[in-house]
């Protein structure tokens, strides 16, 4: 484990295997954590997956509004300054941090050498087009932050886990499990306030110069395929990869197929 400084926080960074650096960004309310067992199957590779502002053991900047940009900078900082740096390092980004790896190959595009972005959180691109998926995401997004300034973290989480993972998802959890949740509802809700403020046009996604890998669960969200469909068919030279059987959660799910679309993209 590695740790680096960042506008006055300290970042843990999870550090696994040799070879050149590939940095990892993980989803909502995880943690670089969620990449072990992908990364245990990319041999050759040193994977640097930090844990996020406000994420894992990471704390939040005091006086600054943590969203994608943010995020970004992060990044690029771990790249520039830190473990994942000094060359253009080849970036992993799955939802929340896919977003995040957008931002950064947008902002700081000479520290990216090639994207794989697993249903990154782009749902702007949805709202740009009218597509009406975008307003359902939108309805229970919205819907979390009421329940969590309200104080019911349960309701919050209940009908968000099941429009992620399908009916019946919350009430499958552990009580373990939902208490977990519930003691984070406040990073969800900053989480999705990001989301739903996520500057990433149309025109932007055309300006990603570097080889890029979109990467969706079959049996994902109609929100996050429309997505991904939008988002290969804008980037060029992108090609889209799909999982049998996975959800939104693919990295936690099938890491070997994961891990097998990874190396594909890097010409191992």
């Amino acid at each position: 484990m590695d740790v680096f400084d960042f506008a006055g926080v300290s970042v843990h960074c999870e550090v696994w295997g040799a070879g050149g650096a590939l940095l990892m960004a993980h989803s909502g309310v995880g943690s670089g954590a969620q990449w072990q067992r992908v990364a245990t199957l990319l041999e050759g590779r040193r994977c640097i997956a930090p844990d996020l502002l406000g994420h894992g053991r990471t704390g939040a900047p005091a006086e600054a509004t943590v969203n994608h940009d943010l995020q970004a900078d992060l990044l690029a900082a771990l790249i520039e300054q830190g473990p994942a740096g000094p060359d253009p390092v080849d970036v992993v980004g799955h939802s929340y941090g896919g977003a995040g790896a957008v931002r950064l190959a947008l902002r700081w595009p000479g520290l990216v050498r090639s994207l794989v972005l697993i249903e990154p959180l782009l749902m702007s691109l949805l709202g740009e087009t009218g597509d009406p998926l975008f307003a359902e995401y939108e309805a229970v997004a919205r819907d979390f932050l009421r329940h969590a300034e309200a104080g019911d973290g349960a309701a919050a989480w209940a009908r968000f886990m099941d429009y992620r993972n399908g009916p019946g998802a919350w009430a499958a959890l552990s009580e373990k499990a939902k208490s977990r949740l519930v003691a984070q509802t406040a990073l969800g809700a900053e989480t999705l306030r990001a989301n739903l403020a996520n500057p990433t046009t149309l025109a932007d996604c055309r300006r990603i110069a570097v080889p890029t890998t979109v990467v969706l669960g079959a049996e994902t969200t109609p929100a996050d395929r429309r997505t991904v469909e939008v988002l290969a068919a804008t980037v060029p030279g992108s090609r889209c990869a799909a999982i049998p059987g996975a959800g939104h959660m693919s990295p936690l799910t099938h890491p070997e197929e994961v891990a097998r679309i990874i190396l594909d993209h890097l010409g191992k």
